[in-house]
């Protein structure tokens, strides 16, 4: 397949082939987790209908309702252990009675997959480290969130927007930093978005 007609959160047949011994391998309906920078390969999480390892290495999430019916009779099991990057030329569309189709994930599983990931990753490191590692992670992702609304109030002042607008904006960014750990880089304090942040946990 192209690069360009994978869509991240949708269910596909991935060719694992040629693998090493351990590597998860054949052709296997695999959902695409992540479109990597380079632009031509994929993160993605194989998918099974096989229960052996349930609660282990994979997670049942039932039967996916997009797949064809002579598939999805069985639940799907993703094998959140096995993730790797891949080419887009291993991607195959699934095909039902009409042509390709697209198979999406329900937004709610993709959160959980994600979820498994990020601990399987960070099974084996001591469990206070694993909790700085999340949080930090946690804390970053809400300085960004906020580092957005800041552009947002920023770009609706040069448009002369009401300051009701910009005061509901104020509000969700200080509730999105309260009690976060965050630090902006000169670039954004430069365009002004600290002088937002600071605007709004001193409201």
């Amino acid at each position: 397949m192209k690069a360009s007609d994978i869509k991240v959160g949708n269910i596909y047949y991935v060719d694992y082939e040629p693998v090493r011994n351990g590597e998860f391998n054949g052709l296997h309906l695999s959902v695409a987790l992540k479109k990597n920078n380079d632009k031509v390969t994929f993160v993605v999480m194989p998918l099974t209908s096989s229960a052996n390892g349930d609660g282990i290495n994979k997670v049942n999430i039932g039967k996916v309702a997009g797949l064809p019916p002579n598939i999805r009779t069985k639940d799907t099991y993703a094998v959140y252990n096995q993730v790797r990057t891949v080419n887009a030329s291993r991607f195959i569309a699934v095909k039902g009675k009409g042509g390709k189709i697209d198979v999406p994930v329900d937004s709610g599983i993709m959160q959980e997959l994600y979820g498994l990931l990020m601990l399987d990753v960070l099974y084996n490191i001591p469990q206070d480290d694993k909790i700085s590692v999340l949080k930090k992670a946690y804390d970053s992702e809400r300085c960004n969130k906020a580092r957005d609304l800041a552009y947002n109030i920023i770009k609706l002042r040069k448009k002369g927007a009401s300051e009701e607008k910009i005061t509901a904006l104020k509000n969700e960014i200080r509730e999105t930093l309260k009690e976060a750990s965050y630090t902006l880089d000169a670039a954004h304090i430069a365009d002004g978005a600290q002088v937002i942040f600071d605007e709004a946990l001193n409201d």
